[in-house]
């Protein structure tokens, strides 16, 4: 086999002190559409070795732990090159010393798989639906079923075995002589019935409405209600903000028990888990990339630091026990409800064109795509403009009841905040 041949290779270099190894096989399948009529249809098998070498060396009186991470392909045969070129590589990184993740550590499986044929079925989900003047210009369909080992010279031998069902598209809506075109993507571990419908139809919809947008206004002082994709971002200033990484480089100060909104007195208590079984994420696994068996854990109750989270380095630099790393988190929702968030004068920013959070310094913000403008009485469209501020300077954060998934975070639908600035595309009258 192509890894023992690359285990044996390793084992016969002296300057290499440890080792690692993800294997990984993908097994694929890939439909393009153009309009309704498909255009590409294409299966894929890979495999990759992705190798890090660990080169453990002194100078002036300190020590260090080099790495370099290389690629081997299955028929490669250099590998006693590549790996004496790596360790060469490994003595210009001078990393502290830390340990890898070791056999002892307890075993847990974790296997998931859909079917690939199901694309078939994604494809006539995404295209059963029909709205006046509004259609999928283009699409694009991955589905992947992947499985990854992990070796290590300190004897970890684990596997993890994920599916993941990869789409994105343009829609495109026609009013009068007004032509627009939206982007859209989705990622999920598995396929369920109506789910891609339902979304499909939905940035169908959405399209349509920016269509008969106008441009937004500059308004003062009212509230802005975040929902869907900018949610997520929202809260990952929160996420690394407990990460022992950001922590041991001085990009967080955070501390166990510390009050994270000790200046937002009306903000919602948040509470966030990272969770390895996140239902219906793509980046569901039982081990991390060193091999750590993971488990879920709370890293935030009620906006204080529970605890800190890391991969077996960071932890180990920090000196606290390691979580592993984990991609997918989880916030649990609030006590009010959507329709209660939506009352009085409001922006509601359906999309955003790019929506970014500064996990550092908190600021946030980006152009407004497709909003709502509600001046308490009717609600219009709008588009352009921007939304911007800082998590420091907000004077209120309300999280709704009502909860949603995307990719690998659950949590609530919508949050309304107090506080943030809103530059319109026109001058309000």
């Amino acid at each position: 086999m192509m890894i023992d041949r690359i285990i044996d290779a390793l084992r016969s270099q002296r300057e290499v002190d440890d080792w690692k190894i993800i294997e990984r096989r993908v097994d694929g399948r890939e439909l393009f559409f153009v309009k309704d009529a498909l255009d590409m249809n294409r299966a894929k098998q890979t495999q990759k070795f992705f190798v890090t070498v660990y080169h453990d060396f002194e100078e002036n009186g300190k020590f260090y732990r080099g790495s370099s991470e290389f690629t081997i392909h299955p028929g490669e045969i250099k590998i006693e090159s590549l790996i004496k070129e790596n360790v060469f590589s490994s003595k210009f990184v001078k990393n502290i010393p830390y340990p890898l993740v070791t056999s002892s550590e307890k075993r847990i499986a974790f296997t998931k798989a859909i079917p690939i044929d199901s694309i078939n079925e994604v494809a006539y989900d995404m295209y059963s639906e029909k709205l006046e003047n509004t259609w999928i210009n283009s699409s694009e369909i991955f589905m992947d079923h992947v499985e990854e080992r992990i070796v290590n010279s300190k004897g970890v031998d684990v596997s993890n075995d994920v599916s993941s069902l990869y789409v994105e598209f343009v829609t495109t809506s026609r009013f009068e002589k007004t032509e627009v075109e939206l982007y859209w993507n989705f990622k999920f571990s598995k396929f369920e019935d109506k789910v891609i419908r339902d979304k499909v139809v939905n940035a169908m919809k959405l399209t349509k409405d920016r269509a008969h947008a106008v441009s937004t206004p500059n308004l003062k002082d009212i509230p802005v209600i975040l929902v869907g994709e900018s949610v997520k971002e929202f809260f990952k200033y929160h996420l690394y903000k407990v990460s022992a990484r950001y922590i041991y480089q001085h990009l967080s100060n955070a501390k166990i028990g510390m009050d994270l909104h000790e200046n937002n007195q009306k903000c919602d208590g948040i509470t966030m888990w990272i969770d390895p079984f996140l239902e219906g994420s793509a980046y569901s696994v039982g081990y991390d990339e060193d091999g750590f068996p993971l488990i879920k854990i709370k890293i935030i109750d009620n906006s204080s630091v529970k605890n800190i989270w890391g991969d077996i380095r960071y932890a180990h630099y920090l000196g606290i026990e390691p979580t592993g790393h984990m991609t997918n988190f989880t916030v649990e929702p609030g006590k009010t409800s959507e329709d209660d968030l939506e009352t009085g004068k409001y922006v509601k920013v359906l999309s955003f064109s790019d929506f970014g959070m500064d996990p550092i310094t908190g600021d946030f913000g980006g152009e407004i795509r497709l909003g709502w403008y509600s001046d308490g009485k009717k609600t219009i469209p709008i588009t352009g403009g921007s939304i911007s501020g800082s998590i420091s300077d907000l004077f209120e954060i309300v999280l709704s009841k009502e909860t949603q998934q995307i990719d690998n975070f659950t949590g609530p639908n919508s949050l309304k905040i107090i506080g943030a600035k809103i530059s319109g595309s026109k001058t309000s009258t």
